[in-house]
């Protein structure tokens, strides 16, 4: 009997030394990054140049071993050039499996620049003509992936992309045609253009595309 007690003690000391070796320890890095991405609208041409976006707040929601829910949080208040630097933040995360991971970025208007705002030029016709889309509320762009890895001093980017195809998704020529002009300018805004402002506002509560490696 003693033989045996001995035996299950000392089997379970190794699987507990087996399940510390293998349990994670230490924490690794996301960079947290935000783009735009440039297309055509409908048959019209809309070329964009220039974006920015007010980013208050980055923040990283998953549930860890498919359990823990948990969220992680900076507040970078940075302006993002959308067509050039795209790095906002790093965020320390904890090793481990993640799934049903969402990556945040929360848009607010500040140093009196708006939430987001995107310049560029729409033809049709042959005739050419500056397009301004602004955003002057709080914005929320998110995008998801099923499952991450971090392991211990890991450093990991994760990309989101505002697709300007979804964007625009909805938005036909005939919109744009039909547009308001401000000084030669189309103007979509909140209280300018508003029925094609609030397509575009609608597209931009769909999930991104996010590159994570």
């Amino acid at each position: 009997m003693k033989f045996s007690t001995l035996f299950v003690t000392a089997a379970l000391l190794v699987s507990f030394s087996a399940c510390v070796k293998d349990a994670g320890t230490g924490s690794g890095s996301i960079s947290f990054q935000l783009k735009a991405a440039v297309s055509p609208v409908n048959g019209a041409a809309i070329t964009w140049t220039i974006g920015s976006a007010g980013v208050t707040s980055a923040k990283i929601q998953a549930k860890k071993n498919d359990s823990t829910s948990f969220e992680l949080k900076s507040e970078p208040n940075a302006q993002v050039d959308l067509f050039g630097a795209v790095s906002i933040t790093n965020i320390a995360i904890p090793t481990g499996t993640f799934r049903n991971v969402e990556f945040r970025s929360e848009l607010a208007s500040f140093s009196n620049k708006a939430s987001l705002r995107l310049e560029g030029n729409y033809t049709a016709g042959g005739v050419t003509t500056p397009i301004v889309f602004e955003v002057g509320g709080a914005l929320t762009i998110k995008s998801k992936r099923d499952s991450i890895v971090i392991a211990a001093n890991g450093n990991y980017t994760a990309l989101t992309t505002i697709g300007l195809v979804t964007l625009t998704q909805d938005v036909t020529e005939a919109d744009l045609k039909a547009a308001d002009r401000t000084s030669g300018k189309i103007i979509i805004s909140s209280t300018t253009n508003v029925a094609v402002y609030n397509k575009m506002v609608a597209n931009l509560a769909k999930t991104q595309v996010v590159e994570f490696h």
